[in-house]
């Protein structure tokens, strides 16, 4: 039997899409333990129309407390605190005793990868 085909919505964050589609960003940290597994994701935000596919390479269940600096670092915070701050935008009951779900992807495709794709983005989201 195949996995189905798994959906990550990312925040409506013109930087962290751009993050996402050249590949400096390929982890994600999320509430709660998470039945992904490895193979296709869709990443994207409909919002703003932004999706692309990649191959998740990793999956890990901890307690956010257990997140190492190298992950929350790779994730774009800049301290724990700062982790646990960004996270409860999203998550206002977060704790750091709050199980998460960490996701690794690799292999970011699509046409928002393409030099046509990250042209059109830059024009559309300059600031």
């Amino acid at each position: 039997m195949k996995n189905p085909l798994y959906g990550l919505l990312i925040a409506n964050d013109p930087q962290m899409c751009f993050n996402v589609m050249t590949g400096t960003k390929r982890i994600s940290i999320r509430e709660g333990h998470r039945d992904y597994q490895k193979g296709a994701v869709l990443i994207g935000n409909p919002d703003i129309a932004f999706i692309v596919t990649a191959t998740i390479t990793e999956v890990k269940h901890v307690l956010l407390s257990e997140v190492t600096a190298e992950e929350w670092i790779a994730d774009g915070f800049i301290s724990q605190d700062d982790m646990l701050a960004k996270l409860r935008e999203f998550y206002p009951s977060i704790n750091l005793d709050s199980p998460v779900t960490i996701l690794f992807w690799e292999n970011v495709r699509g046409y928002w990868t393409t030099a046509a794709g990250i042209d059109f983005f830059k024009e559309r989201f300059k600031s």
